[in-house]
């Protein structure tokens, strides 16, 4: 899998994001670590990082994943020159996702959405499904 991109991991909980690091250590995959989206978009800004993977938790504080997501979709001047794959990984049914996003007027797509607990191999499946959609547009 060494031809994932960088990966980031937005999640509050320092559990989860043990877990996620271990699987993407065991996948050779480079990453890094962020606690919220606000963290998590000044580090984008920050990246010379071209393409990118976010690991996206919903429910956190300071600014959650939804936040994260229509900040994102708001100001995609500030993204231009980085293409960003989005994953969810969430307690969350993909169906409250779905409706929140909806009230929300949140139109952004992600590549795949992961209920926790995550298996390895479905973080696997997504990552690659997330890397392939870098493939289609570069």
């Amino acid at each position: 899998m060494n031809n994932i991109p960088q990966t980031l991991i937005v999640d509050d909980e320092h559990l989860n994001r043990i877990l996620l690091s271990r699987s993407l250590q065991s996948f050779n995959i480079t990453y890094s670590e962020t606690t919220d989206g606000q963290e998590a978009i000044a580090w984008i800004k920050q990246s010379t990082e071209k393409k990118l993977i976010v690991l996206l938790d919903l429910n956190m504080p300071v600014m959650d994943g939804y936040e994260f997501l229509f900040y994102l979709e708001s100001n995609p001047e500030e993204f231009l020159d980085k293409h960003i794959e989005i994953i969810i990984v969430s307690a969350a049914s993909q169906n409250s996702f779905d409706e929140l996003c909806n009230l929300a007027g949140i139109t952004l797509k992600t590549a795949a959405y992961l209920e926790k607990p995550v298996s390895k191999n479905r973080l696997q499946e997504a990552l690659l499904l997330a890397s392939n959609n870098f493939d289609s547009v570069l």
